[in-house]
């Protein structure tokens, strides 16, 4: 993995933030805070982003190329749209990742060091929490909805 650290003030990467779906809504000053808590990750395929069973408060959004989501070795999800958020989970009670996130192809992603939150003026950090809440419950919900789909040919009823 590459790390690149961004330049809080620069206007081109606040412009750039606002593209993330997540992000949108907020305001410059609330993007700036969130290019404090960033890097830029580049991955070569196959590299592995996030571990089952780790423990850390990063959160991912896609920037490109395409991720495959294993559970216990098993094939969950795929991810290769802009702006596609995960890790989100363990960020939301802090339990340990649930699931391994590879890279398919070679991919970068925005990585937002979660862990800063608490050090943000409590007004930003709860104009934060709410943006990512919506995304995230909204990203749980369509997650569970295609999870529902491909469980409704495998149950045997009861």
């Amino acid at each position: 993995m590459k790390e690149t650290v961004f330049d809080p003030t620069s206007a081109e990467i606040i412009d750039q933030m606002r593209n993330i779906p997540a992000l949108s809504p907020l305001g410059d000053a609330l993007i700036a805070k969130v290019v404090q808590m960033s890097k830029l990750r580049r991955y070569v395929a196959d590299e592995v982003i996030i571990n089952e069973g780790d423990n850390d408060a990063w959160l991912y959004f896609l920037v490109l190329g395409e991720l495959v989501v294993m559970h216990q070795g098993v094939h969950v999800h795929q991810l290769r749209n802009f702006g596609e958020m995960f890790g989100e989970m363990g960020l939301i009670d802090g339990s340990p990742r649930s699931a391994t996130v590879r890279a398919i192809t070679p991919t970068v992603c925005l990585a937002l060091d979660a862990s800063l939150f608490a050090s943000m003026e409590p007004a930003d950090r709860a104009a934060l929490k709410i943006a990512f809440n919506e995304i995230i419950v909204a990203n749980l919900a369509e997650r569970l909805r295609q999870t529902n789909k491909r469980l409704v040919g495998c149950e045997v009823p009861g």
